[in-house]
């Protein structure tokens, strides 16, 4: 092994470690934005290929099998999260909804007290045996 060799090592390692810093910061310069971690990403980004990382660069391998794991975490917290929300406001929806059946039971029983009193009152009126005492006027 020739001097340079251990300098091409050590560039090579740079390059595949930016590589995988760009993709986990969701700034690649070659691979698209959206794409998540994989050797196939890094080894496209850094220009090198997929075997060499896998061979000689283990360290890296493992950083990044660890970014792909937490690429799938984050959008699982995310998912998470979305539905702790979605919960909360369907608690704060039946919660309501429950508010408004008790009004309407309230209602519903006023109004049938109200239709009873009128049918009673109506049936007064009507009555032929019935006077009505008018009151005096001011």
């Amino acid at each position: 092994m020739t001097k340079s060799a251990p300098r091409n090592r050590e560039k090579t390692h740079n390059k595949i470690r930016m590589a995988i810093v760009r993709i986990e910061q969701g700034k690649p310069k070659i691979v698209t934005p959206q794409r998540k971690m994989s050797v196939a990403a890094v080894a496209e980004e850094a220009g090198v290929s997929r075997t060499l990382i896998m061979n000689q660069y283990t360290d890296l391998l493992e950083r990044i099998r660890g970014g792909a794991n937490k690429h799938i975490q984050k959008q699982r917290d995310d998912k998470h999260e979305e539905l702790k929300k979605e919960r909360a406001k369907n608690r704060e929806l039946r919660d309501t909804l429950a508010d408004v059946m008790r009004k309407y039971q309230v209602l519903v029983s006023k109004n049938a007290t109200l239709e009873l009193e009128n049918h009673r009152l109506t049936g007064i009126v009507e009555n032929e045996n019935v006077t009505l005492f008018r009151g005096k006027k001011h």
